[in-house]
């Protein structure tokens, strides 16, 4: 006899599926923890949380991405591609803002 009839291979592959499926539900998960989260003393939470450091300068995060801000334009500044000049502000002689 040789080989498995298609009933036989069917089967060990069935067998196999099954296998791997019982296999990664043995895995744990982050969410599924082993044990259930130890209890603290009020003192100890309250020396965790006096001791961390909060300095923002340390809990900042990287931008995604640099962003470059565009220059200010002034009256009298020319631009570049253009050759336009800006010209001056109005006064406003009865106003005080």
């Amino acid at each position: 006899m040789s080989g498995y009839t298609p009933d036989e291979k069917l089967r060990l592959q069935q067998l196999r599926e099954l296998r791997r499926r019982w296999l990664k539900d043995q895995e744990l998960s982050p969410r599924e923890p082993l044990l259930p989260p130890r209890r603290m003393w009020p003192m100890e939470e309250f020396w965790n949380k006096f001791l961390q450091d909060k300095a923002p300068w340390k809990n900042m995060r990287k931008p995604y991405a640099i962003v470059e801000r565009k220059p200010r334009i002034f009256p009298g500044d020319t631009i570049l591609e253009t050759g336009e000049v800006i010209p001056p502000m109005r006064d406003f002689p009865d106003q005080h803002h």
